[in-house]
């Protein structure tokens, strides 16, 4: 067994990258953990992950036969000891997660940082026979059944690299002075993504403004100072607060609450145009329904991305890939390759392949 060694860091991305890049292509992953600390409910939790990974010892030159005119019993000895140490070394560290659902996931894309695994000594051909190649069209098609548009699979890729190489990336936030990203939503959900979305980018708590009317929004906290004094409850309390944010030496993050019937939308699409915001995310539940979700977010105005809530939960996580717009968060995290890698392939029970 080789030397094991724990990493931790906020971005997984780049635990991945370094040891790929630091401890080399022999490095595996044997336990992978997201862990948060804090938090109300689940939500505002402060998040790192925890890599355990598996750096194997050099490995010692083979002894050089001593002689060439060993005779059959000599021969069919190495042979036994040959496969008793090949028994031997075969064992692998049993891998446990230990964590929750995206931990389990995160174990099942370790070919993610490059791992290569030792492989089996040639048998006889009655003993090992080599697995058929998987057929072009089979990740295509179970892809297909997760919900994937069709359009992004029209290459007919063979591994989830190809794959996700057609997926659209949204837009990163705008960080400027005074500039707006509204997230639109049920008010428990745009609340959570809001707060998340203002932590990542080192905003105070005073940078997230609630909106929507009373309906959708029945008790709104007591301004402190600033823009804040202004609550967009309605179009014209939109462009007072608009006005005054503008000046503002910090981006927003305007929390913008939706209520179900068909009036409430209506009143929330005019404050999201009031609004004018520089960018405008709509918060989905991934286990709507594609078209209703579509039409949803039709009826409310243009939006630049989404952030996707129960992503993990739903047998068609793809779905969300055929709203529009790009994904920009999965179940609050970023929608990175890796995030994406991480869903699918645990939606396929762990045989996507990468390359």
């Amino acid at each position: 067994m080789g030397t094991r060694l724990l990493l931790e860091g906020t971005d997984l991305a780049a635990l991945m990258a370094h040891v790929r890049e630091e401890l080399g292509a022999g490095a595996k992953v044997v336990r992978a953990e997201r862990v948060r600390t804090g938090g109300v409910a689940g939500f505002f939790a402060r998040e790192h992950f925890e890599l355990t990974v598996e750096v194997p010892e050099p490995v010692a030159p083979r002894p050089r036969a001593s002689r060439v005119d060993a005779g059959l019993e000599d021969l069919l000895d190495a042979a036994d000891a040959s496969d008793s140490a090949a028994s031997a070394d075969d064992g692998r560290p049993e891998v446990s997660t230990g964590g929750p659902a995206f931990a389990d996931v995160l174990e099942q894309v370790r070919a993610l940082v490059g791992e290569s695994r030792t492989e089996p000594r040639p048998a006889p051909p009655e003993v090992l026979r080599a697995a058929p190649d998987e057929p072009p069209t089979d990740l295509a098609d179970r892809l297909t059944t997760l919900g994937v548009p069709p359009r992004l699979l029209v290459d007919r890729p063979r591994t989830l690299s190809q794959a996700l190489a057609a997926v659209p990336v949204a837009a990163d936030p705008d960080r400027s002075p005074g500039s707006v990203l509204a997230v639109v939503g049920a008010a428990g959900d745009v609340d959570a993504v809001a707060t998340l979305l203002a932590e990542r980018l080192h905003l105070d708590a005073a940078a997230v403004v609630p909106a929507g009317t009373p309906t959708a929004r029945p008790a709104v906290p007591r301004p402190r100072s600033g823009a804040g004094r202004v609550r967009p409850t309605g179009p014209d309390e939109a462009a007072r607060w608009r006005e005054v944010a503008a000046r503002a030496p910090h981006p927003w993050v305007v929390a913008l609450a939706v209520a179900p019937d068909a009036d409430e939308r209506s009143t929330a699409a005019e404050i999201l145009r009031v609004l004018g915001p520089d960018q405008a995310w709509a918060v989905v539940d991934a286990r709507t329904k594609t078209v209703d979700a579509r039409a949803w977010m039709a009826s409310l105005g243009v939006f630049d991305a989404v952030a996707v809530r129960g992503a993990f939960d739903t047998t068609e996580p793809g779905s969300v890939l055929d709203l529009g717009v790009p994904v920009a968060w999965l179940d609050g995290i970023p929608a990175s390759t890796a995030a994406w890698a991480a869903l699918l392939d645990r939606a396929l029970g762990g045989l996507g392949r990468w390359d």
